[in-house]
């Protein structure tokens, strides 16, 4: 075997094994390569985060538990991606963009629910750590996550719809991302202030950075799977900078940002024994030293008359003189 039929061989296969039948807008060879790329970027974060995580002590590995998912869960969606599975053909709504194989007015486009597979596990996690930076309620907290994950059903239902009723969905998850956004900057900002200046310059830091990114999701929606101005692989490497910014660098800057601050100020001290030795603990009370048997009492001595006092019968001797 010569040494181009060896590299042949070693080469990206994914797009040959798994053909993209029944599609004019499709990924290539090309894309797939990217999407590779991507998913050894997240692997690498992933693994090195799981490695400086074994050397904390189980109480300080909260932060990397927050930066490790995403990136394991978008390591799963761009190996799928990448081998060109997980996707499903969806005439598009717009000719903006047309192939020489195209064989109708609207072509079919090739749509990766696998990609927001990923999105529904792994986008939650920088709203979660944005909102421990201020111990932000569990409830508020809980309600944040929903509504991410609304964004990003309702972003797979739009990219899914041929007709124009996709933008309904596309409008339901902007408006859910923008609840999100308006919670963060008003409930966990105010809770932030009041835990002092670093806390507060943190959150500044980190939120600015995810909105940054996650406002720009449905912008590449728009000119994608919603408009079908960009090729398929176009498409990829803009998901592909976004997904590595906001689901992966992100959450790994994360944890020197909160570890600057310290989890004790954040109000997350997992340690049982700094507990119980507190400030509030008041001084240590003394034993209490037994108390002495009581001494038997001594018997009562007969009354003596005061002195001042004259006896009954001197009165009467008196009386009788009278």
């Amino acid at each position: 075997m010569s040494e181009t039929q060896v590299f042949k061989r070693a080469g990206n296969e994914a797009i040959i094994i798994n053909k993209p039948t029944g599609t004019d807008f499709h990924l290539t060879a090309r894309g797939s390569d990217w999407l590779w790329t991507v998913f050894c970027v997240n692997i690498f974060f992933a693994m090195i985060l799981i490695l400086l995580m074994f050397r904390k002590p189980v109480d300080d590995r909260f932060l990397y538990y927050l930066a490790i998912a995403p990136c394991l869960f978008m390591t799963i969606a761009y190996y799928t991606i990448a081998s060109d599975l997980g996707w499903v053909a969806i005439k598009a709504k717009y000719n903006h963009n047309r192939t020489s194989t195209q064989t109708t007015h609207l072509g079919m486009r090739q749509i990766f629910y696998s990609r927001y597979c990923g999105w529904f596990l792994a986008m939650p996690f920088p709203i979660i750590q944005a909102s421990i930076l201020g111990k932000t309620p569990l409830w508020q907290m809980f309600f944040n996550i929903v509504l991410t994950e609304f964004f990003v059903v309702c972003m797979l239902l739009a990219a899914l719809v041929h007709t124009t009723y996709k933008w309904g969905y596309f409008t339901f998850s902007v408006f859910c991302s923008y609840i999100v956004m308006v919670s963060i900057i008003t409930t966990t900002k105010n809770l932030c202030v009041k835990r002092g200046n670093d806390v507060f310059t943190v959150f500044k830091i980190y939120v600015s950075i995810i909105f940054f990114f996650w406002g720009i999701y449905p912008i590449s929606f728009g000119l994608s799977e919603g408009g079908n101005v960009l090729v398929v692989d176009s498409e990829m490497i803009f998901y592909g900078i976004l997904d590595l910014c906001f689901l992966c660098f992100a959450p790994t800057i994360f944890i020197p940002l909160a570890n600057y601050i310290g989890l004790d100020k954040l109000g997350y001290n997992f340690h049982p024994e700094d507990k119980e030795s507190g400030a509030g603990a008041g001084p240590a009370r003394s034993p209490a030293s037994p108390k002495s048997p009581k001494s038997p009492k001594s018997p009562k001595s007969p009354k003596t008359p005061k002195s001042g006092a004259a006896s009954p019968k001197l009165k009467k001797s008196k009386k009788s003189k009278k």
